[in-house]
């Protein structure tokens, strides 16, 4: 492992495990994954460069996994979004304010509204938090 790569904080972990909510294809992959992932943030937004030394690789590659959406303080939409990279692993955990101006509140696991999928914009039936 990268020796610039650290533990998830708890919010961190937080998200990822929701996003495997919302993951079709690999969750159970992906989910053996959790403990062996290491993050560094790449990005101001708090997008994370993941590295993963262990767990089943999940099928397909460089592709998004999963995806929600979170409000920050002023109603904005943030977008939280996990991908997939060589071989199968968890590679980054992907934040974007979609007006691209800064995140006040970074967002956390109880705020994310899981989105499907095959159907990009449509959230999970049962999520809360989320307010439109």
């Amino acid at each position: 492992m990268d020796s610039e790569f650290r533990e998830l904080t708890a919010r961190e972990k937080g998200l990822l495990e929701k996003l495997l909510g919302a993951a079709i294809h690999g969750r159970d992959e992906l989910r053996t994954q959790l403990e062996h992932v290491k993050a560094k943030e790449i990005e101001q937004d708090g997008t994370l460069r993941l590295q993963c030394d262990g767990g089943i690789p999940a099928p397909g590659k460089y592709a998004p996994a999963a995806e929600g959406v979170s409000k920050d303080a002023d109603g904005s939409d943030i977008a939280v979004i996990l991908h997939l990279g060589k071989g199968g692993f968890m590679s980054m955990l992907e934040i974007i304010r979609y007006d691209g101006s800064k995140i006040i509140k970074p967002p956390s696991a109880q705020d994310l509204a899981l989105l499907m999928p095959e159907s990009p914009g449509q959230k999970v039936s049962g999520n809360t938090g989320y307010k439109e």
